[in-house]
């Protein structure tokens, strides 16, 4: 299946792009809800297809091992582990407690001497997948790559150093998606407009532009 085709279908699966205006972390202003990806994972045909590139990537890096991000990256990375016939490991999250001492940060397939595909839900200023790798590297591990359905750089203000030199594959990037969804009827192309301008410039928290958005939304949700 070619990557339009299934960023298409991405765009378009239900909830996974919600309007309305949030926040991340309960800091950064957003314009739209955070990406709902999980929903991605309820098909099992398209979560098969979604992870074929990501064999496909993890086999021409030269990667031994397929490794989830907890928890979005896991479900993701078994299905790339699967379609490529690879072995399967997942990472914790950073500052994660076990229940025994010294309990290894990397659980499933032997990573340490082995070039490692890590896989995630999305990247955005690579501040997980600088902690995710630090991990990996920390068992010994060589991370090859990252692969992630949806790359959210282009609307980053700041790139972490390991998000900005690893190799890095996706199914789309953060504004293809937007256009794709508004294409498809999820998003109303006004709250694209403004939600668009309103990542790509980082409006301030006190920017008079908000009302628009708000006002957008509510129209677009009771038309």
């Amino acid at each position: 299946m070619r990557t339009h085709d299934l960023a298409t279908r991405l765009a378009t699966v239900p909830g996974l792009v919600r309007p309305g205006i949030s926040s991340w972390d309960m800091t950064t202003r957003l314009p739209l809800h955070p990406l709902s990806v999980e929903n991605a994972y309820a098909d099992p045909r398209l979560l098969h297809s979604l992870a074929k590139p990501g064999a496909r990537f993890a086999h021409r890096l030269g990667a031994d091992v397929i490794v989830g991000a907890e928890t979005g990256g896991i479900p993701l990375a078994s299905a790339v582990s699967l379609a490529g016939g690879l072995p399967f490991a997942f990472v914790r999250k950073p500052g994660y407690v076990g229940h025994e001492d010294h309990e290894p940060r990397v659980r499933g397939a032997a990573v340490k001497g082995r070039r490692v595909l890590l896989v995630d839900d999305a990247v955005s200023q690579g501040t997980a997948i600088e902690a995710f790798a630090t991990e990996l590297r920390g068992e010994g591990a060589i991370v090859a790559g990252v692969f992630v359905l949806v790359d959210m750089r282009d609307v980053a203000a700041s790139v972490t150093p390991t998000a900005a030199a690893l190799p890095i594959a996706s199914i789309t990037t953060y504004l293809q998606l937007l256009e794709t969804a508004t294409e498809h009827g999820v998003l109303d192309p006004v709250v694209h407009q403004l939600a668009v301008d309103a990542l790509v410039n980082h409006w301030s928290d006190d920017d008079p532009r908000w009302s628009l958005v708000r006002t957008a939304t509510q129209h677009a949700l009771t038309a």
